[in-house]
């Protein structure tokens, strides 16, 4: 059942994966991906680890990108190289191509974490447990719209996932080599994001706490615990140090104490870059910085109704899970997923539900449960209970089928339409492009589009820049992208707001059409729904 729920996953993420331009972050991780691959270059996007964006990257080779040059290859240009970058490979024709190829990796990591949700689950409960918890997570057309597209928060997913399978299978077998391998997984997880950092000093705490607990004499507890966690910390450091050797051997020789000195340089940028308020916009509701609530309910708005009630419903059949297993899964998947959302909640930049993925990735294994839970009720009671189960998850993968192919613009409902409700990766991350490209022939419309650096209006047959351009010089067709009206650009298109569209653009570009230049309307906080006529209009 898994495998054939991977395979319907990966045919639907490859179709999106060639028909969605790229998305705002994607052309500075392709950019520096072959920036380290090619030219031993860590320094070009301050956003580390390096890892994902250059295993990304190697399939791209293959498909022969245009590399404009860069000098010394040395420093960080992300924002004027990736936008070179951009409209080199537009040039040439070929965007299209190096976005679909940079996409494979990812993808293929999607649904990698499927599988090490099975291996988890399995590890924690039964095989029937973890593939219920595979199927789960590919049954979400969030999962589908962000795991089709070259990022970091996927291969992040993967990794705290694997990191926990590894912790608690080493709960389980007490080994050296399953610490040494549970040491490997923890490098992993500071490997893929910063953030990594909390999951592998949680699994070195949960070392040495299991490890004092195993009994004996308090030193040699301690000493037991003290070799055990200082291996897993040596393995860990040694494992996060290969891939920046591998990629730029100078770096052995200016490390920042026992860390790669990028390393460290990408804990300053982030400390100082994620910690910046920025516009968020959720439910009608604009504001700056970060707020609680914007979390569980763009869990009601991104996710099904029907994959939001197993995931609750497969928590509280934890308690009819024996003690010693929970024990287990409470070390081994709810204290990375309690830290990682702790975190994730501190930071003032509410852009996106994907932040929180590997938490989902975990949650979804953990909701596994329910399958023995149901298992040990009364027949009549269990064959009900199956029935429902079963129904809810076909119900979300079909909701995901239906999602094809504007997965990562998809809302739940009553949650529509998806621009009035949510902005940025949660609708609108830049991935109509083509479609505004081509619908854009012979309208010379006025455009305002979020995306990557490079792609401005120019591409766009006959477009004209909406921003900066007053409100009594508009006539005739206008697209604007969501995330622009609502967030990135919100103030200086405040006036647009209150005017109906007469059409969207895969679900993130919204179209008006003016018959005579519009007054400023007044600032209707949340877009209106598409107009009933031809024409745009205010009030609606």
């Amino acid at each position: 059942m898994l495998a054939a729920g991977a395979v319907c996953f990966l045919v639907l993420g490859l179709a999106e994966a060639w028909s969605d331009s790229p998305t705002f972050d994607e052309p500075v991780y392709v950019a520096a991906g072959l920036a380290a691959v090619l030219h031993h270059d860590l320094t070009l996007n301050d956003e580390h680890p390096p890892v994902p964006k250059m295993l990304a990257a190697l399939p791209v080779l293959l498909a022969r990108p245009v590399i404009p040059g860069n000098g010394r290859w040395a420093g960080n240009d992300e924002r004027a190289y990736s936008a070179r970058f951009v409209r080199a490979q537009f040039s040439a024709g070929s965007l299209r191509r190096i976005t679909f190829v940079s996409r494979l990796v990812p993808l293929a990591e999607t649904i990698g974490v499927a599988f090490a949700i099975f291996a988890l689950g399995s590890e924690l409960l039964t095989a029937a447990a973890g593939a219920f918890g595979g199927l789960l997570w590919l049954a979400s057309p969030f999962v589908l719209g962000i795991g089709h597209l070259d990022g970091t928060d996927v291969p992040f997913a993967l990794a705290v996932v694997l990191s926990s399978w590894a912790l608690a299978r080493w709960l389980r077998r007490r080994s050296t080599r399953a610490l040494a391998w549970l040491g490997v997984a923890l490098a992993g997880a500071a490997l893929t994001e910063i953030s990594g950092l909390l999951v592998t000093a949680a699994g070195l705490a949960v070392i040495a706490t299991a490890s004092l607990r195993e009994g004996g004499g308090r030193r040699e507890a301690a000493r037991r615990a003290l070799g055990r966690t200082g291996s897993a910390a040596l393995i860990a450091l040694v494992a996060l140090w290969i891939p920046y050797a591998i990629a730029d051997p100078a770096v052995l020789a200016h490390p920042a104490a026992v860390l790669p000195g990028p390393y460290v340089a990408g804990i300053r940028y982030l400390w100082s870059h994620d910690t910046t308020p920025v516009p968020g916009y959720l439910a009608g509701i604009s504001y700056t910085g970060g707020r609680w609530w914007f979390w569980p309910l763009s869990l009601l708005i991104k996710l099904p109704a029907a994959a939001l009630l197993l995931l609750v419903t497969g928590v509280t059949a934890w308690w009819r899970v024996d003690r010693a297993t929970r024990r287990r899964a409470l070390l081994a998947v709810a204290v990375p997923a309690v830290l990682l959302t702790g975190f994730t909640l501190a930071t003032p930049r509410d852009i996106g539900l994907r932040y929180l993925l590997p938490v989902l990735a975990l949650w979804a294994a953990a909701a596994g449960a329910l399958v023995p839970a149901i298992g040990a009720l009364r027949p009549a009671v269990r064959r009900m209970a199956a029935a429902a189960t079963g129904g809810l998850l076909v119900i979300a993968a079909v909701i995901t089928a239906a999602s094809f192919p504007d997965s990562l613009s998809w809302t739940a409902l009553p949650f529509r339409p998806g621009y009035a409700v949510a902005t940025d990766s949660n609708v609108d991350w830049g991935q109509g492009r083509y479609a505004l490209r081509s619908w854009g022939t012979g309208h010379h419309p006025w455009v305002a589009y979020f995306g990557p650096r490079g792609l401005t209006t120019d591409p766009v047959p006959g477009a004209r820049p909406l921003l900066g351009t007053p409100p009594g010089r508009i006539s005739g067709w206008v697209a604007v992208s969501a995330t622009a009206l609502t967030s990135a650009d919100r103030s200086r298109l405040a006036w647009l707001r209150g005017y109906c569209p007469v059409g969207v653009l895969d679900g993130s570009i919204l179209v008006y059409r003016f018959s005579r230049p519009p007054t400023p309307a007044p600032d209707a906080g949340r877009p209106p729904v598409p107009c009933p006529g031809q024409w745009s209009s205010a009030g609606r």
